[in-house]
């Protein structure tokens, strides 16, 4: 007996906490020493030119670049910033990783000038990109100059087209008289311009794009506290299925089923999941639980417990997507049968860790 209590005291004090990186993006490679994601330097070759920023128009402006790919070439991915010097690129993350920032197509935001003729108008703003530091100067600092134009008479509130599947609620913020509008959108591309509409064709698997996004409001963002999916037309009905909890994504999904592209930073937050068919509905009821925050309100979910304290909200947007049951037929066909079985059990797991 005195023999198996000191093993097992040995035992103890031999064992570590192992901890691990988060899912890392094809161009990043696990630090083991920092358990962070780094930038893998045999991804890229270093280029003659930096790789031009990519622009995306709609209700919002949104630039991104890529950010190994601009440290290959000795740029410095801290010092992105527009006009505005507070305006500044941050980190996320898609198929690579990116920086990129969001902001509200109008004069003045973010050091926006606009420029209008008779069928336009035009806003204009710059990136600016500073070298890394260096004993030897190689790098000359780097400014790309950029545009967005609107139909002169279509406006810069919150459109959309007339069949688009869209979730309106309103939301009061303090120190702001009355309400403001807050709009969930469906999308299926990465760039958020393709819309879902009431003719479109949703199926297991497919990559879909949400976007919740509020009326501008100085120095307030919007922060989605909970995503979640259900069968019912009642939000409050169980079983819900969450993909984002308490501003966290759900563990058990993993970044390849469920990645957060912004969320609390801008006056938009931007999700991505692979869509999954609730068992025995072809309706999919998809809401979000918001708030507002002054600033910035990222969450870190990296270092969270496994008990996270529930959060408060102010508002809940949703949208009703329909899935065809030939669409779901045919598309479990083209399935090889390990991904036909994950998407039949995903509702299952997803019900157990609640």
């Amino acid at each position: 007996m005195k023999f198996c209590l000191e093993f097992l005291v040995i035992l103890c004090s031999l064992t570590t906490v192992v901890t691990s990186c988060p899912t890392c993006v094809s161009d990043e490679i696990c630090n083991n020493i920092t358990n962070n994601c780094d930038c893998n330097p045999s991804t890229y070759s270093e280029t003659v030119q930096i790789p031009p920023p990519e622009l995306t128009c709609n209700n919002n402006m949104v630039l991104r670049i890529p950010r190994c790919q601009m440290e290959r070439n000795g740029y410095d991915s801290s010092s992105l910033h527009l006009n505005t010097p507070s305006c500044r690129l941050s980190s996320y993350y898609a198929n690579v990783s990116y920086l990129g920032i969001l902001w509200h197509i109008g004069t003045g935001e973010c050091g926006n000038t606009k420029v209008e003729n008779s069928t336009h108008i035009t806003y204009y703003n710059n990136l600016y990109i500073t070298p890394k530091t260096s004993p030897f100067i190689t790098k000359n600092n780097v400014t790309f100059t950029f545009s967005c134009s609107i139909p002169l008479n279509s406006g810069t509130g919150l459109n959309f087209p007339v069949k688009a599947i869209t979730g309106n609620d309103v939301i009061s913020v303090p120190g702001v008289p009355g309400s403001i509008s807050i709009t969930m959108a469906i999308y299926t591309d990465q760039s958020f311009s393709n819309i879902v509409t009431t003719s479109t064709t949703l199926v297991v698997e497919q990559n879909i794009y949400v976007s919740v996004l509020m009326q501008t409001v100085d120095n307030y963002n919007i922060k989605v506290v909970n995503l979640y999916t259900s069968a019912s037309s009642n939000r409050s009905a169980d079983p819900k299925y969450y993909l984002l909890q308490n501003g966290c994504p759900n563990l058990s999904l993993g970044a390849f089923l469920f990645t957060t592209i912004w969320n609390g930073q801008f006056t938009e937050a931007r999700f991505q999941f692979k869509a999954f068919k609730i068992a025995s509905s072809d309706v999919f009821y998809l809401y979000a639980d918001v708030t507002t925050c002054n600033s910035s309100c990222i969450q870190n979910c990296n270092s969270r417990s496994a008990d996270i304290n529930a959060q408060t909200y102010s508002s809940t947007v949703g949208v009703r997507l329909q899935f065809t049951s030939n669409s779901a037929s045919s598309c479990f066909g083209c399935f090889s049968r390990k991904w036909a079985l994950s998407s039949l059990l995903l509702p299952l797991i997803l019900m157990m860790i609640m």
